[in-house]
């Protein structure tokens, strides 16, 4: 009985209904989210065929004395799907960040009453992220890769020689990875900011959080260490840098 009215004393705390309403919350947007899933990934299609084109003729993404081959038919097909769904999950992204942004204390969930004009902030604070994210991979985590994989193939006498779907499945793994890894120190001052999470919190679980960045690196990231290390990095150096921010200049609440 003791056990019980504790457990019920734990799911009626106010940190436990507000993440209750976010869940509900979030469980109506199931279906919009779905749509503008699908709606980037049908417009996404014939862009990707259009950024297949332009990797392809860009000689800096191939080092020399390497060779790009085609191994099935459907490849190129299934590229752009893949590329596609990446659009799509980029969408959905930018989505969620514009409904933290505008949405307040409706269902008591904790965060400040919101306005289509925050949502728009937020959003071009997200696009800007994204868009640093992939000028860091465009600039250095990709070409650095690229040339240490060509050197360690060239090293043992091997002629490097990619698969066009995996090589441009490197590439769009490290761009959507560098994008939303960027996305953290967003993520952190709005959780701070709406109340779903203490600074204190925070600071306390650090390593533990810095081990989360280490595994969701792994998940955006291509299967070798170098590549993870390169995304997992700029994660913790970034949700550092988010608690920075918000000692310096604190949230209002």
């Amino acid at each position: 009985m003791a056990e019980g009215l504790e457990f019920e004393e734990l799911m009626n705390a106010p940190r436990m209904r507000m993440f209750r309403k976010l869940g509900e919350h979030l469980r109506t947007r199931v279906r919009g989210l779905a749509v503008l899933f699908l709606f980037g990934f049908v417009v996404g299609y014939p862009i990707a065929g259009e950024g297949i084109d332009w990797i392809i003729n860009q000689s800096s993404l191939i080092p020399d004395g390497t060779e790009i081959v085609v191994l099935q038919p459907l490849e190129l097909v299934l590229l752009r799907l893949q590329i596609a769904g990446y659009i799509g999950i980029m969408l959905v992204v930018m989505s969620l960040v514009w409904d933290a942004a505008i949405h307040g204390k409706n269902l008591d969930i904790g965060f400040e009453i919101g306005s289509v004009g925050k949502g728009l902030w937020a959003v071009a604070k997200s696009l800007t992220l994204a868009l640093a994210g992939l000028l860091y991979a465009w600039e250095i985590l990709i070409p650095f890769l690229l040339e240490y994989l060509h050197e360690d193939a060239t090293a043992v006498g091997l002629q490097p020689t990619w698969h066009l779907q995996a090589w441009i499945g490197f590439l769009g793994s490290l761009a959507l990875g560098s994008a939303l890894a960027f996305q953290v120190p967003l993520v952190v001052l709005i959780t701070l900011k709406g109340g779903l999470v203490e600074r204190s919190f925070l600071t306390y679980y650090r390593r533990h959080l810095w081990f989360a960045s280490i595994v969701v690196g792994a998940m955006l990231s291509p299967p070798d260490p170098l590549s993870l290390a390169l995304i997992a990095a700029p994660m913790i150096v970034l949700f550092e840098i988010a608690l920075l921010i918000d000692r310096i200049i604190p949230q209002q609440k």
